[in-house]
């Protein structure tokens, strides 16, 4: 089993965490931060495997993605306005209903009006029922309406050059951690900027250390929509906030074992090697359900999973496996990739579900799992309750 860990890493990009000094990691910005309701989680990495998932999660339903077209490897999937919108990577958007029938598919490469060269990121603005693509290369947003991919227009984004967006409340959000295409442009030295219409900034947060502008990690995935409730952790912080339209929200700080020191980041330390080190590194995927906290990080090599309840402020679990031994509540467990009404939810990939029906052939799998054929079949997406 071990090699799987290490191959579950490969598909996750990484963000260096750590408790950083006034100084240097203070709450300088532009904006408003609140810290009254923030609350310390201290974490602590067991060394077994947790096989009692169960006692806490309970699958309830599943979504079967349409077969075609046939899905490469995912970079995000967004659920909103109950649809499913998946990016792949081929830089394709495929829309679903919430049966998993497609509705739409934005596959736009090309030069003409509503084309892009590649999509670097995407957003869905509830509000306007627009969904936004970021393309890189040609420094401009694409508007499409969301809930028929009709192309509506496109607008230059010289400004910043981001490396991650989100939008919740009609708002949008740009993780912003390199300033190489705007060295004179010290305004938007800040990690977080926040615009109402998507091209003017209006709020700027966390201003650049230049150590870590210039220390290019894999850009990770800052954002974690909760519902209508969107979480961000920084590159190298440990500290999540809820973002909202009147400024940021401290909500937690996690406090990883063996945090990444400064000094690694100051000397460019080799990505691969801080993967397989004692440090903890790369928090994201923070989703919070009915009081249930789910994260992600790094340590010694493999993927860390961590189950923390709020209400109690208790760890039920940190380490590098979550399953349910009985296999009923949760037949097939893989990652949490967010919350949608008041439930977890996660993809499950194909090989995943190879891997166990070869594993375990008599386990108690519902039927959508028995009838599946990893070679033709886009993965599935499981919602989970938590267990009271």
């Amino acid at each position: 089993m071990k090699h799987i860990y290490y191959i579950i890493i490969l598909f996750f990009s990484f963000y260096s965490c750590q408790s950083k000094n006034k100084k240097e990691y203070g709450l300088s910005q532009i904006g408003n931060i609140t810290t009254e309701n923030l609350q310390t989680i201290t974490v602590e990495v067991e060394d077994f495997n947790f096989e009692n998932l169960g006692n806490f999660l309970e699958a309830t339903s599943y979504i079967q993605l349409a077969a075609e077209p046939l899905l490469t490897s995912i970079q995000e999937v967004q659920i909103k306005n109950e649809k499913i919108y998946v990016h792949d990577r081929l830089s394709r958007i495929i829309c679903y209903d919430m049966q998993g029938n497609v509705i739409y598919n934005i596959d736009a490469k090309g030069a003409g009006p509503g084309e892009y060269t590649n999509i670097n990121a995407f957003v869905v603005n509830e509000q306007s029922r627009e969904l936004v693509i970021f393309d890189n290369f040609r420094q401009s947003l694409l508007y499409y309406n969301a809930d028929n991919g009709a192309y509506i227009k496109t607008q230059k984004l010289g400004k910043p050059d981001p490396t991650a967006m989100a939008s919740v409340r009609g708002v949008y959000y740009y993780d912003n951690r390199y300033h190489n295409n705007y060295p004179n442009d010290t305004i938007l030295y800040y990690s977080l900027l926040i615009s109402k219409d998507g091209t003017r900034v209006e709020q700027r947060y966390f201003p650049h250390n230049e150590a870590e502008s210039s220390y290019h990690f894999t850009p990770g995935q800052p954002f974690s929509y909760n519902d209508s409730v969107l979480y961000y952790c920084k590159s190298f912080d440990n500290m999540v906030y809820e973002l909202r339209p009147e400024g940021l929200n401290a909500l937690y700080k996690i406090e990883l074992p063996d945090p990444l020191p400064f000094s690694k980041i100051e000397d460019k330390a080799d990505e691969w090697e801080l993967m397989k080190s004692k440090y903890s590194i790369g928090l994201e995927q923070i989703y919070e359900c009915n009081d249930l906290l789910y994260f992600q990080f790094s340590k010694d090599g493999f993927l860390q999973l961590g189950l923390y309840n709020l209400a109690q402020k208790k760890q039920i679990y940190c380490g590098k496996r979550l399953a349910d031994k009985a296999g009923k509540s949760v037949p097939v467990f893989r990652l949490i990739d967010g919350v949608y009404k008041g439930k977890f939810w996660g993809i499950i990939t194909p090989e995943t579900i190879d891997y166990a029906l070869l594993e375990e052939p008599n386990k108690d799998y519902p039927d959508i799992f028995r009838d599946y054929n990893p070679d033709t079949d886009n993965p599935i997406i499981a919602f989970y309750n938590v267990v009271k």
